[in-house]
């Protein structure tokens, strides 16, 4: 009985979980389609189950049976909600749906199996363990080489992308946990109590469970804003740096010019405002678009008089500020292809758009930072 509150419970928590997630689809980008789909089913699954012994209702077994069967869906579900994340898709696609003729194909199998070969029920189970374990395979493939451990020779993490991260770190860790229990679950069924359908500790996942829906209920994990979302003021407070790398805080540089002595206490004063400046103004006002677009010209978009800037990029920047115009630049062509800006535009056009005099100019520069071509890349993005 109290296992049965547990479900019951937690089940009522997703469905609030799922209402409140719903609400964010259009303007949350960790919302897409399939997340929703997840919660759903997970919310379902423990309602039912707690149910089950709580009210006089009773579940023929061969549809609770059929419910579970058919419940391998959602691993290509928690494959393909990583997989829109990282691309920034809302809505399935066409090619989403070869991911569950493996989970059909094995409902109906698993279904005539029992119902005319029980013998071979082990097999059954065999796959059953295989399913929800190639799909966490594919999950961690993804997220590795597109967002835990991106490989650039620039650090390009701002603030949205450090939230997907940790969050597609906490979630897939659930998944992970989910599964684990489950692949145990199934082991135990096979070699010790019979067969169960994987349904033996689900009072595990039920925890797990819990803990995700208080985590997105109760903090803004999932919940925040995009940064369209913000105003000038809460966009301002809330910017990290992106090229954080490339910016030198301590100045160990013996300065003996008497001009740049002059301003060392003017800029040392207010120097993480002016890196903070500098970078708004370059990647959220797009001021590097404009291919003739000079030190003088950036310092009165900044307010400040071009000789602060020239201090800051002599003394606290690792590159000058024609190679700072550069990687700004190669980061908005990286952003624009991530939106799908080549599938309906030319490489010549994207040099153009993100500030680029030439387009050879604009391919060796790309390739030097990101160690492939803008082709490779919108192909790569494709595939994920």
């Amino acid at each position: 009985m109290f296992l049965s509150i547990v479900f019951f419970v937690t089940g009522l928590l997703g469905f609030l979980t799922f209402t409140v997630v719903i609400t964010q689809y259009k303007s949350n980008r960790k919302v897409n389609f399939y997340l929703l789909v997840l919660f759903f089913f997970i919310a379902l699954r423990f309602f039912l189950c707690g149910i089950y012994n709580l009210i006089p209702f009773s579940i023929d077994e061969e549809i609770a049976c059929v419910f579970r069967t058919f419940g391998t869906i959602v691993f290509p579900c928690m494959f393909l909600y990583f997989r829109n994340l990282i691309s920034n898709r809302k809505n399935p696609v066409p090619a989403d749906l070869c991911h569950f003729i493996i989970p059909v194909v094995f409902g109906f199998t698993s279904i005539l199996i029992r119902k005319y070969a029980p013998y071979l029920q082990f097999y059954i189970y065999f796959l059953f363990l295989l399913i929800p374990l190639y799909y966490l395979v594919l999950s961690y493939m993804a997220l590795k080489n597109k967002v835990w451990f991106k490989k650039s020779k620039v650090l390009i993490v701002d603030r949205q992308k450090l939230l997907i991260r940790n969050w597609s770190c906490f979630f897939f860790t659930v998944c992970l946990l989910f599964v684990i229990r489950l692949e145990v679950s199934l082991l135990f069924d096979v070699f010790v109590s019979g067969f169960s359908h994987g349904t033996s500790y689900l009072w595990i996942s039920a925890i797990i469970s819990c803990v995700l829906f208080f985590k997105i209920l109760l903090t803004d994990e999932v919940l925040f804003l995009t940064h369209k979302n913000l105003n000038k003021e809460e966009r301002k407070d809330n910017f990290e740096l992106v090229f954080d790398d490339l910016w030198i805080s301590s100045n160990d540089i013996a300065i003996d010019n008497i001009e740049d002595l002059k301003l060392q206490e003017r800029v040392e004063s207010n120097l993480s405002a002016y890196i903070r400046k500098v970078e708004i103004m370059a990647l959220e006002h797009f001021c590097f678009r404009n291919p003739s677009v000079s030190m003088r010209d950036f310092a009165i978009s900044l307010g400040i008089p071009k000789s602060h800037l020239l201090y800051l990029f002599k003394y606290h920047s690792g590159v000058n500020f024609i190679e700072f115009k550069k990687t700004v630049r190669i980061y908005d062509a990286i952003s624009l292809i991530e939106s799908g800006y080549l599938n309906l535009n030319t490489v010549e056009s994207l040099s153009e758009k993100a500030g680029f005099s030439s387009c050879n100019a604009f391919l060796k520069s790309f390739k030097e930072i990101t160690d492939v071509d803008p082709q490779d890349y919108n192909a790569i993005v494709k595939k994920i």
